[in-house]
């Protein structure tokens, strides 16, 4: 029995449907347990923003923050256009006394 190539691109094509909503779950799921994570933060502190890691003072933390802002901004601002979310809040001054 001999596949055609029909067949075979459509194997393809569907393939790429289960990746594709495969990461897009991954990537609305960690988004919406990290924003809800920070939104419980934030209201402990009566803070308007929410940090998506809870703040330390490195360097590291700092950038891995503003990598989520950017990587999750098309998520926050639907989140935020029906009304469920909340914006980031900007880097906190840990070096200031």
């Amino acid at each position: 029995m001999t596949t055609s190539p029909k067949d075979t691109r459509g194997r393809r094509l569907k393939i790429w449907k289960i990746v594709l909503a495969v990461f897009f779950a991954c990537y609305l799921g960690s988004y919406i347990c990290l924003s809800r994570r920070g939104y419980a933060d934030a209201d402990r502190y009566q803070s308007d923003g929410f940090y998506y890691f809870t703040p330390e003072n490195s360097e590291t933390w700092s950038v891995r923050n503003r990598c989520c802002v950017y990587l999750y901004f098309p998520l926050n601002f639907v989140d935020r256009i029906l009304g469920l979310g909340r914006s980031p809040a900007c880097d906190p001054l840990m070096e200031l006394s």
